[in-house]
């Protein structure tokens, strides 16, 4: 009775651990291949001069600590620069030469006159001295993934795309291998059964 039972518990473990593993994989997978999509849609939207529907940006700067720290991802939604609000968190193309037309966020603290926005860093003590204009917007940031910019970085490297390609290619060529293993294992121990009766 007692071997039956770590027999069973064996076996739910071996399925609880076949699950998680699958699990852990897939999402991996799926995190990988979002990150893929928002960085090629960001190229493609920049390359024609558009600004795409929604994107992942990494925080590279203090400015905004500690609500978004360095290396948070922060998503961001293409939204009309009319229905923006003092207080939303905005990402827009920097005007200001020190910082080569990169995307900024940074948080609106008053529009002006012309429509256009003041922004400023939350850990900042003093306004941006660039008007925002609202061409430059990209969006407004609906949320940030904590530390997941290492990972765009890393995915947007030349090395970091050739192991998101090869990682997953290397895993079903390696679990195909196993397979084919344990076939030809089965087919000999078959083999040997079927040898050892016919001899009987």
């Amino acid at each position: 009775m007692e071997e039956d039972t770590n027999i069973k518990r064996k076996k739910i473990l071996r399925r609880l651990f076949k699950a998680f593993s699958y699990i852990i994989v897939t999402l991996l997978l799926i995190v990988v291949l979002l990150l893929i999509f928002f960085i090629a849609s960001a190229k493609i939207a920049e390359n024609s001069n558009k600004k795409p529907a929604f994107g992942l940006y990494t925080i590279i700067s203090p400015s905004m600590e500690p609500n978004i720290n360095v290396y948070d991802a922060v998503f961001v939604i293409k939204k009309d620069a009319n229905k923006l609000e003092v207080g939303d968190i905005i990402t827009f193309y920097s005007t200001n030469a020190l910082y080569g037309g990169r995307p900024i966020t940074h948080r609106i603290v008053r529009k002006t006159d012309t429509g256009d926005f003041i922004v400023k860093g939350d850990a900042n003590e003093e306004e941006d001295p660039e008007v925002v204009l609202t061409n430059n917007i990209i969006g407004k940031v609906l949320f940030r993934v904590p530390e997941l910019g290492k990972l765009q970085f890393f995915i947007a490297s030349k090395s970091g795309w050739m192991i998101a390609i090869i990682i997953p290619v290397l895993a079903i060529i390696i679990y195909d291998i196993y397979k084919l293993i344990k076939l030809i294992v089965f087919k000999i121990r078959l083999k040997k059964i079927e040898n050892k009766h016919g001899n009987i």
